[in-house]
Parts: structure tokens; C-alpha cells; sequence
């Protein structure tokens, strides 16, 4: 037998090497389904408490990383603009470099910020850099407080929409992977809730950030990342999907008060899955489900916690949603990985990274030391191509040792 060379047995990731190596040999199909797993300023002194809500704020292979690369070089200045949003809203375009290589110009995505008015200059800076991106790179929309009570009046409070808008959001449409969410110094608005919530306004696959530079509680943060999404893709989303979307927030963050936001998440997911699944539109048997699912998390739900559930889910089971995009982000909210999905999601995590995009160049310095940070998604993982680990790997050039 060969002896094994001493630096091999430095490694601590050996075993999901060899794996890849074996089926890549053997010939075995790779087109596994990886599903991401969860792990649950100077800026400006605030003024208003931490609690604040807005005041109110309510890689399969080598090929594949170098296209992606190249749609991400890719010049903006192909995307049209598209409709206004909502006409109180600003909108500044701004498009990046050309570059010689045009080809891929036709798929390429755009990524888009919104970016709170109220915010000072300061601040707004401070956001870009926070996503790692600027102003020339990426399409911007200011997002008004006249924005925020077009898409939440009447199913928010006027406490929970708030006096003024702060709230940000970076979004960057994807083929697959389903809903993969990011936030920080969002004090009660979790990422799973805005994760779930985009499902229920039609959104089925893409990366976003929601963040502040300070705390908020992000109630209004849903506002930003729709209209981000919608200027992203150059189309509207269903506007009785968007008052859904925004209903399930509220819902969700109301029965979090009560049962807790982990239970209220993962009790309203399941009761949407259920109505979504078995194409329940009564409202007896939506109810009954309910309270089928309440039992099961051995939860005890008032009358008027029930009929608001019932409520909203009937609105839900007036669309059409594939219960399989759905699961995709659900999935990541619940960090099921199993069998085959998930050794292969390792072994790509290991040598390309996990294809989280926009969610792993944060830069959390930027918010100051206080930032509090929320994720859908493991954010970890290298970024260069799959052929480049396996070559460093066996001649050693690449010491990745903690």
C-alpha cells in the first residue's frame, strides 16, 4: 500500500473528499436535491427605543461556478426598467461596468436594494456596505412610509406600521433552493416569518436580506423585499397573494406573543402545508385543521386565536401554490437534510460553497459591534469552483486549517 502523505492526514475534512471522489468515479447520479440547513452603530445614536417598529417597522460542477460568475460580472444596464412600484416610492437605477462578455446578458437577474427614507445619508451608507454591494452595483428603491400603509393598512395596526420607514432590503432572485432569508437587528420579525410569508405572496425562489442599522422590530421590513423582488423579476406578484403575505406577518407575529415565535412559525407552516396539500377550501375543515395541528404541537389556542388562523388560511386556499416549491423553503426553515441530500450538500459546501449568494458577503462590522444577526440558511462554505478544491486539496496548496 502507497503510504499517505503527511499532509493529507492534516485534514480534518477527509471523509467528504473521498465520498466525492467515489461517486464521482462510480458514476452515480450527483443530481441530489441539497437543501440548505438552518442555524437558528457609528451609525446614529437611536433615539427611539430598541423595541421600536420601524417605530413601528412593521454549483453542480465547475461549468456552473464559471456561468455563474459570469452572469454576476454580467452588465445591469441589459435589465429594462420596469413599472413603478407604487407611486410614492422613489427609484434611482444605477448599472454596473460592461463587460466585453455580453452572452449570458439575457438570464442575467438583477439585484435589487430598497432602502428606508428616513434613514440618513450616513446610515443608508452604511447598508451598502453591510450587503456588500454599492450603489452603482445594483438597482435601488427609497421606500416611503406612504408604501408601507399601501401594503399594511388594514391588516396592521397603526402602531405596528409606525410613523416612519427605515427598514432595507437586498434581494437577488435564484433558480432553485426555494426562499433563503437573512436578517439583522430585526428584533422581533424573524427570518423564517419573512421567509414563510413570501411563499404565501407567490415568491418561490430567491435570497434576501432584511436589515437596520440599528433595532427594529421589522414589521415593515416585508414591504422592502416585495418591491425589491417585484423590480427584480419585472413583474407584480398577485396582489391578493401580497395581502395574504402580509395578513400571515401580522397573524404570525400575533400568536408569537402568546405561544412564542419558534411554535407560532412552525404551527401556521403547518397548517398552510396541510390546506395547501389537501386543497381544503371550506372553512369547517380548515378549522378542524387547525385545530389538528394546534393539538399536535400540544398548543391551546384561544377562539379568537383559531378564527384568525382560519381567517387567513382561507384567503391562502384561494391560490394556486406547488406544494413542492413550497416544501423547498419550508424545508430550510426546519433544517431537513437527510440520506444522499444531505452528504452531497456537504461535500459541495466543502469544496464550492453553499450557493447562498448575496447571504454569505455580509458584512456584519458594519451595523457595529451590537448587530444581531438571523438566518434561514448555513452561511459558511468556500467560493471558488469544485476541480480547484479537489487539485488543492491533494497538493496541498490550500491550508483551510481553524
Amino acid at each position: 500500500m502507497v503510504p499517505i502523505p503527511d499532509f493529507m492526514m492534516k485534514k480534518k475534512r477527509i471523509l467528504p473528499l473521498l465520498l466525492a471522489l467515489t461517486l464521482i468515479v462510480s458514476g452515480l447520479p450527483l443530481a441530489v436535491h441539497a437543501e440548505e440547513s438552518t442555524q437558528p452603530g457609528e451609525l446614529s445614536p437611536q433615539t427611539e427605543s430598541s423595541d421600536a417598529s420601524d417605530a413601528g417597522e412593521p454549483l453542480d460542477d465547475a461549468k456552473s461556478d464559471q456561468e455563474t460568475a459570469a452572469k454576476s460580472n454580467a452588465s445591469s444596464t441589459s435589465e429594462t426598467a420596469s413599472s413603478e412600484q407604487q407611486p410614492s416610492s422613489e427609484e434611482t437605477e444605477s448599472t454596473q461596468p460592461s463587460t466585453e462578455d455580453t452572452q449570458d446578458q439575457d438570464e442575467e437577474t438583477t439585484k435589487v436594494v430598497t432602502i428606508g427614507n428616513d434613514l440618513s445619508e450616513k446610515q443608508k451608507a452604511s447598508m451598502y456596505e453591510y450587503f456588500g454591494t454599492a450603489p452603482e452595483q445594483v438597482k435601488t428603491i427609497v421606500v416611503t412610509h406612504a408604501d408601507e400603509v399601501h401594503y399594511m393598512e388594514g391588516i396592521a395596526t397603526a402602531k405596528q406600521i409606525g410613523k416612519t420607514t427605515y427598514s432595507c432590503a437586498y434581494v437577488e432572485p435564484t433558480e432553485s433552493g426555494g426562499v433563503r432569508v437573512k436578517t439583522a437587528n430585526l428584533n422581533f420579525v424573524t427570518s423564517a416569518m419573512i421567509a414563510s410569508t413570501l411563499t404565501t405572496a407567490g415568491v418561490e425562489n430567491c435570497n434576501v436580506i432584511a436589515a437596520c442599522p440599528f433595532e427594529v422590530s421589522g414589521t415593515g421590513a416585508l414591504t422592502g423585499v416585495i418591491m425589491a423582488y417585484e423590480k427584480a423579476n419585472d413583474q407584480n406578484l398577485d396582489e391578493g397573494q401580497k395581502e395574504a403575505a402580509m395578513e400571515e406577518l401580522i397573524t404570525t407575529g400575533n400568536l408569537a406573543d402568546s405561544i412564542g415565535q419558534e411554535q407560532a412559525i412552525d404551527l401556521v407552516n403547518d397548517v398552510k402545508t396541510q390546506v395547501i396539500g389537501d386543497k381544503l377550501t371550506d372553512p369547517a375543515e380548515i378549522q378542524e385543521a387547525v385545530e389538528d395541528v394546534a393539538k399536535d404541537h400540544d398548543v391551546n389556542l384561544t377562539d379568537s386565536e383559531k378564527e384568525q388562523i382560519t381567517q387567513l388560511m382561507e384567503k391562502i386556499s384561494q391560490f394556486d401554490y406547488d406544494l413542492g416549491t413550497l416544501k423547498d423553503t419550508l424545508n430550510n426553515l426546519d433544517g431537513k437534510l437527510s440520506g444522499l441530500s444531505g452528504i452531497w450538500h456537504s461535500i459541495k459546501s466543502f469544496f464550492v460553497g453553499n450557493g447562498n449568494g448575496i447571504l454569505s458577503d455580509t458584512n456584519d462590522d458594519a451595523l457595529g459591534d451590537d448587530v444581531i444577526t438571523d438566518s434561514t440558511v448555513d452561511d459558511s462554505g468556500f467560493k471558488d469552483g469544485l476541480w480547484t478544491r479537489i487539485k488543492n486539496f491533494f497538493t496541498g496548496s490550500d491550508d483551510d486549517s481553524e
